[in-house]
């Protein structure tokens, strides 16, 4: 599935792009019945989890990130979906261990064993901004409380870029808040 073009991955890729405008995020929220838009998001917080497809995990970030950035519902929604706050960490963590591993001394000589490249700089902020568009929600901060500690080690992270860090942080001051 990795370099194939299922009809799975042109769904997830052509609704990525088109949430890239606010005026699509509308519509696609506005896609009646309901219970597809969830099934939708619980497909879409599985892809994230699959560290094994990261073409299809990266436009689950994206489409997962404007849809809760454009929607209260929808965030709600989200959060409520099984993993989302785990796999979004997830997603942030294994990023900064690419780095990291990029950045040993080693590195060059165990390519071949290289567990994936790390996401760029706007794909981390885009699973930052999903988080915080959930955290914005007071009724979804409890679903943030088992993840504090793993919120603050990103945040304080010496490999995390400084915006996506900024987001972090301010996710954790919400839910602090609670």
């Amino acid at each position: 599935m990795n370099g194939s073009l299922s009809p799975q991955r042109l769904v997830l890729e052509t609704l990525s792009k088109l949430s890239i405008q606010d005026n699509n995020v509308d519509l696609i929220l506005a896609t009646p019945p309901f219970s597809r838009l969830e099934k939708l998001y619980g497909s879409l917080v599985r892809l994230v989890g699959e560290r094994k497809v990261p073409v299809c995990r990266e436009m689950a970030v994206v489409l997962l990130a404007n849809l809760a950035q454009g929607d209260s519902l929808a965030a709600r929604t989200i959060a409520m979906q099984k993993g989302s706050v785990g796999n979004l960490l997830g997603f942030l963590e294994d990023s900064l261990a690419a780095a990291q591993f990029q950045q040993s001394p080693g590195a060059l000589l165990q390519s071949q064993g290289a567990p994936f490249e790390p996401s760029s700089a706007d794909m981390m902020r885009r699973a930052a901004r999903a988080l915080h568009a959930m955290a914005r929600l007071e009724e979804n901060r409890s679903e943030f409380t088992l993840y504090e500690s793993r919120l603050l080690d990103l945040s304080v992270s010496p490999l995390m870029n400084s915006l996506v860090s900024h987001v972090i942080c301010d996710v954790l001051f919400l839910i602090g808040q609670s």
